[in-house]
């Protein structure tokens, strides 16, 4: 989704994964350890001999398919290759890197050596590169390889353009693939004929996202999105056989049934819209950073200066380019700083190069200050967080789990929907609540992670208990309520008047206090407490563009040849999002953009 070539961050930015000392060197065998990573332990089996590492192998992790792939299989290569863990994270998958060296560190240990037998830098060897071609051409040239670049580099394929499509990343995908895959089906035959919803329409659609955008989407964009999603859809699944049904989530945000997901999420996607476009006569450079737009005397864009993972440089010349380079959410010095020291939940890679790459030559933009956050986020790791969203909404429909304050205080109707509950979040102390749930509760919290791949086993849940945030566990445990509370550090008493209140309110069959729907008593021990805090990741503001994804100058008027789609570009999703919205406004934008700029070739 981002743009530009692998960024590979400095020795220095991993010191913490690794601790040097001394001691005596590795004896020879295989011995193991573990690491913290993104996801969550990452064990490794490391090889010794002759006081060198002959192999390292991971043999367990729960890292991020498709984000994390990189760094599994480059770093151990890269450490028995050069026999040091002096290296650099693998961008973009920087937690995954940690995790992998700090598990190699243990792994020495365990052989009774130190790290610091093996922290000398490697020996650089200099390396003729093939000489990279001065300038290549192409129809179309796409920034970006998240959802709405490869939609879009698939879409001009199909009609016959010549596409080329580069990524910064060792491999495409962006944040997309962080993503269950979501979109929205309305006007679709798959709608009608399938999901058998008739009331949906453009219209109502337009509605549900300007209220969930608070009413600063960008009308114009909205307009676009919910009069191109039936077709967008129908090519998917009609056209292009991509394995879309149902979401295994509905969330209660849409007033039409409207949701669908794809099969094996949008990591899926990825690799089978990347098929699409190789059969189609499509190319993908990965390692393949856009640095600047190169323009003619009337301003309007030609081509694009691009620079390669060996450093050299490479000139695209095209008819159209399409930019696709996702936000900004890992800049901090790009976000506002009410949401700058939030919990981040995307890559590192997000660092707004497209957008800064737009401002250069004058393009306008739109909603800047507005950030993309959501409930129900988990800290595993200082400053990122899981997005347990789905184990906690399906929780709420399945049980009578409650959402409390951290003075024990319930505080919402748990069924509205997650923009509701991320204001509700924001508006406690520390900016916290908490899932307070019975063992009943607690099976469908468990189901759904393991579902949804939040964690591997029900056995990394049980590890947030050993994790504290300012004071608190990520997660608390105990026969009784008062047990679970006060390890929780939130206060006892209270709690247990709310969920005596709860317990009444389900045997009256009304929910007085806030009217929620689905009424399950909190039955009796155990009982699990879980933490839920604002997360973000994808930013609203961006690039100002048209109705057909052309990006526009300042004062309005088009710049030539230049296309915007996803996160890039700014203004549909206003203040916030339904659930689906980001991934469905990446892949209509970038099905538009497409159309727009192989119909300007026509001319």
């Amino acid at each position: 989704m981002n743009t530009g070539f692998a960024l590979r961050l400095t020795a220095a930015a991993v010191a913490a994964c690794v601790a040097s000392g001394a001691g005596a060197a590795a004896k020879d065998g295989t011995f193991t350890g573990t690491g913290n990573g993104r996801g969550g332990q990452i064990t490794a089996a490391v090889t010794f001999k002759g006081g060198k590492i002959a192999d390292v192998k991971i043999t367990k992790q729960t890292e991020t398919v498709g984000v994390s792939d990189s760094a599994l299989r480059i770093l151990p290569k890269e450490i028995v290759e050069k026999n040091t863990l002096k290296l650099n994270a693998v961008s973009g998958a920087t937690l995954t890197s940690c995790g992998i060296l700090e598990a190699v560190r243990n792994a020495i240990k365990a052989a009774g050596g130190t790290d610091k037998d093996f922290m000398t830098a490697p020996v650089v060897v200099k390396k003729t590169a093939k000489a990279a071609p001065k300038e290549i051409k192409t129809d179309i040239l796409v920034i970006g390889g998240g959802a709405s670049g490869i939609t879009a580099a698939v879409r001009a394929a199909t009609l016959g353009e010549k596409v080329i499509l580069i990524e910064k990343m060792p491999n495409i995908g962006g944040d997309t693939q962080l993503n269950a895959g979501t979109l929205i089906a309305t006007g679709s035959r798959y709608q009608r004929e399938v999901m058998k919803e008739t009331k949906d329409s453009p219209e109502l659609a337009y509605k549900d996202i300007m209220k969930a955008g608070k009413n600063k989407n960008d009308p114009v964009l909205v307009h676009m999105t919910t009069q191109n999603a039936g077709k967008v859809v129908d090519w998917l699944i009609d056209d292009l056989k991509i394995p879309y049904g149902p979401a295994a989530t509905q969330y209660p945000d849409h007033s039409a049934n409207r949701q669908l997901g794809v099969e094996g999420r949008s990591v899926n996607f990825l690799r089978l819209m990347s098929n699409e476009l190789k059969k189609h006569g499509g190319v993908i450079m990965t390692d393949t950073r856009a640095q600047k737009f190169i323009l003619d005397k009337k301003g309007n864009v030609i081509g694009v200066k691009a620079r390669l993972a060996d450093g050299a440089y490479v000139n695209f010349s095209e008819k159209a380019t399409i930019l696709a380079s996702g936000g900004y959410g890992a800049n901090r010095s790009m976000l506002p700083k009410k949401v700058a020291q939030g919990l981040f939940y995307g890559l590192d890679s997000d660092s707004g190069d497209g957008l800064k790459m737009g401002r250069e030559i004058g393009a306008g933009t739109i909603n800047l200050d507005l950030v993309k956050q959501y409930p129900q986020g988990v800290e595993t790791t200082p400053h990122h967080g899981l997005a347990a969203t789905a184990s906690s909404t399906d929780t709420m429909k399945k049980s009578g789990a409650i959402y409390v304050n951290s003075d024990g205080r319930r505080i919402v109707d748990e069924l509205q929907g997650l923009g509701t509950l991320t204001d509700v979040t924001k508006a406690q102390k520390g900016q916290i609540m908490y899932i307070v749930m019975d063992q009943a509760a607690w099976k469908e919290y468990v189901a759904k992670s393991l579902e949804d791949k939040l964690v591997a086993s029900e056995a990394d849940l049980y590890k947030w208990e050993k994790i504290v945030n300012n004071g608190r566990p990520v997660m608390a445990e105990g026969k009784t309520l008062a047990e679970a509370a006060k390890k929780m550090g939130i206060n006892p008493a209270q709690l247990q008047k709310t969920v005596d209140r709860w317990n009444g309110f389900v045997k009256a069959g009304k929910d007085a206090d806030f009217g929620r729907k689905v009424l399950k008593p909190l039955a009796g021990g155990p009982y699990y407490i879980v933490e839920q805090k604002v997360r973000f990741c994808t930013t609203l503001g961006g690039l100002k563009a048209n109705g057909s994804m052309q990006i526009l100058k300042k004062n309005g008027k088009p710049i030539g040849n230049l296309y915007g789609a996803g996160c890039v570009v700014g203004g549909a999703n206003g203040a916030d999002s339904m659930t689906a919205m980001m991934n469905s406004w990446a892949i209509i934008s970038g099905y538009v953009a497409a159309d727009s700029a192989v119909k300007s070739l026509k001319k």
